[in-house]
């Protein structure tokens, strides 16, 4: 009786395992079918062939076994749900359009907006056309047919406000609007936003917003951020990413472009007061801790401003306007050459003064090398040029950059001119505008906190005096303006005082490029040469600036920046005539400016300023920073710059 029972069992186990293949042949078949308005072939393939892997896998274990049929092993979530790609951004294009854009892998991707699949695209890019006026959307890619994936995986996009703005306004105002808090009735007459009510704060902000046109403003400068980022081809972002991060532009293939501005420190700088270039002990250490092993003091004399944002300029770059656009669209540089190349290239576009601007720093000799050690005279503008193109263009081996530039230009041809584009190119997509700020404008009245709501209502008074210089939604005037601050470092006098005239302004020399305070919070030290430390110690020097500079040396207060900290006989190396070359500006400048604000006034703008931070520049891990640093591949030729910080972290 024994025997028989388990000749029975057996029996009915083979069998089992016969019904359970033939069920899974079935199942296979099935899966095989047509997927119903699906005009792609390979995606059932790619489906079929994730489902065979686990049924035969299944099937093998099952036919070994003298155990009797089972589930098998519990199939891969991930593999079920497929996988997305890395760094997916996405950003309106206009009113009906959005770019959406991820890390190149090789990989084929289906496209869902709001859980339905719109495209299939073996691309890195996507735009998606046709879409309604003020909507946000979500998408997620697959590599599967399928919407399954973590909220992780989505990204949510708004379209523009409208589909009229031409986007050729970027949010700056050339006329002066503001009123002392007193005047608004709005603001029920006090003197002071510490003075109002927390129910009447929004009803005064509105107020002056409306004076300062802000919510036009705000839509123009996005508008105008829209339709720079969608001029940009994706082939022409990438050449210039890997080119503005490579070293072979340096005279000692020692420096790139972001040895000073590197996309993951203070949106595109340094975090130094002033930035160490060529010769670093280090060439991968970017920031505190950076040094050429001789210079106590940097040899460049000015703050590297952060390149996020820099194709929102229409007027000009670099500290003091050197490279300047007219508003007829005339562009002006110190070099012809470089004038007329640009011009050719770009013409007055979008990328034109960037473009302008990349040929300056690789020529600069502290920052990316001298061109008299080639054997050039720099007297000549034309011997900047051969410079360019018979050393550093040819620096690029067109085996390993042939095929980048023939996918941004159409052909492999590599010279200087191309170069400067591309990098351009790259530089435009730096743009983070998304704040709480802009949000409260457009609507959302809880974006913004009671103290926030203080400060901007200080901020934008006549009583502090900022939107002189700080106004519009991009909150710069774009001018030559005298701030008259602390005369530290170098400086630019060939006579070697120290002194740093900067420009010309309305009242005298000492004049700078009034900064855009968008992500300001985050851009420090702050100052044309980083003289300040702390945004509120700089908010502070616009109190009384003849007092702030008296203040400033008596405290010595350079001795307590990160970079000079730790530097004996500080005072002496960092500002020998500093306190004298100062009150000399001062001085042809009326003895400066002043606007009173109390204390706690003062802590109320740098709160308020903290609301301009787009939240993915100040978080290095965001995909929209990471998409901005290559692969760490040491690029095409072995030389790229893959940065670290002074812990040893990956920037």
């Amino acid at each position: 009786m024994r025997t028989e029972k388990l000749d029975f069992k057996v029996s009915a186990n083979v069998l089992l395992r016969y019904l359970f293949l033939i069920l899974c042949i079935f199942l296979a078949a099935c899966s095989s079918g047509s997927s119903g308005g699906d005009d792609d072939t390979s995606t059932p393939n790619t489906v079929e062939g994730d489902s065979d892997s686990d049924s035969d896998s299944d099937s093998d274990s099952d036919s070994d076994s003298d155990s009797g049929p089972g589930p098998g092993p519990d199939p891969d979530p991930q593999s079920e749900r497929g996988s997305g790609p890395g760094k997916l951004i996405g950003h309106a294009f206009s009113g009906t359009s959005i770019g959406l854009a991820w890390e190149r892998d090789g990989e084929t991707y289906f496209v869902y907006r709001n859980g339905e699949r719109v495209a299939q695209t073996s691309n890195n890019f996507f735009v998606d056309k046709n879409l309604t006026v003020a909507t946000e959307y979500s998408y997620l890619l697959n590599t599967l047919d399928t919407a399954s994936a973590s909220e992780a995986d989505q990204i949510v996009v708004k379209t523009l406000g409208n589909d009229t703005n031409t986007g050729l306004n970027n949010g700056t105002e050339d006329d002066v609007l503001n009123e002392r808090i007193a005047t608004f009735a709005e603001c029920k007459n006090v003197s002071s936003a510490l003075d109002l009510l927390e129910e009447d704060l929004d009803n005064c902000l509105a107020a002056m917003l409306e004076l300062n046109r802000m919510a036009s403003l705000v839509e123009d400068i996005r508008a105008f951020a829209a339709r720079v980022r969608s001029e940009q081809e994706p082939a022409m972002v990438e050449l210039g990413m890997r080119l503005f991060h490579n070293k072979s532009l340096s005279a000692n293939q020692d420096a790139s472009c972001s040895s000073c501005h590197h996309p993951a420190i203070g949106c595109g700088g340094d975090d130094l007061s002033m930035p160490v270039g060529i010769n670093a002990v280090d060439s991968t250490l970017l920031g505190p801790g950076r040094s050429d092993g001789i210079n106590e003091v940097p040899i460049v004399p000015r703050n590297s401003p952060a390149t996020c944002n820099t194709s929102l300029w229409s007027r000009g770059l670099f500290w003091d306007n050197r490279v300047s656009l007219s508003p007829n669209g005339v562009l002006r540089t110190d070099s012809t050459d470089v004038t007329r190349n640009t011009s050719s290239a770009v013409g007055s576009g979008s990328l034109a003064l960037l473009m302008a601007q990349a040929h300056f720093p690789v020529t600069a000799p502290p920052e990316m090398g001298d061109i008299v050690d080639f054997g050039y005279d720099d007297s000549v503008d034309e011997n900047f040029t051969a410079y360019r193109e018979d050393i550093l263009a040819a620096n690029l081996d067109i085996e390993a950059w042939g095929p980048l530039f023939a996918s941004a230009f159409g052909d492999p041809e590599i010279n200087f001119s191309r170069i400067a584009q591309a990098i351009a190119a790259y530089e435009a997509v730096q743009i983070f505008i998304d704040n709480s700020f802009f949000a409260y404008v457009e609507g959302n009245l809880q974006a913004l906190s009671a103290e926030e709501k203080r400060g901007a209502i200080t901020f934008m008074s006549r009583d502090s005096g900022c939107t002189f210089c700080h106004k519009g939604a991009f909150f710069t005037s774009e001018a030559l303006m005298a701030a008259n601050y602390p005369q530290i470092g170098i400086g630019t006098d060939e006579s070697g005082s120290g002194a740093d005239l900067g420009g010309e302004g309305s009242l005298g020399f000492g004049a700078f490029r009034a900064p855009t305070l968008l992500n300001v919070a985050i851009t420090g030290p702050w100052g044309h040469s980083g003289q300040f430390g702390s945004l509120r110690r700089n908010v502070e020097h616009y109190r009384d600036q003849g007092v702030s500079i008296a203040s400033y040396f008596a405290n010595n207060e350079m001795c307590d920046l990160e970079q000079f900290k730790d530097l004996q006989d500080c005072p002496s190396k960092v500002a020998p005539n500093g306190l004298v070359l100062s009150q000399d500006i001062l001085a042809g400048n009326d003895g400066g400016g002043v606007n009173r604000l109390t204390d706690d006034e003062i802590d109320l703008v740098v709160i308020f300023l903290g609301t301009l931070t787009d939240p993915a520049a100040a978080n290095s891990s965001s995909n929209e920073i990471q998409f901005l640093i290559p692969p760490r591949d040491g690029g095409p030729d072995g030389k790229q710059l893959d940065a670290r910080n002074r812990n040893g972290e990956s920037l």
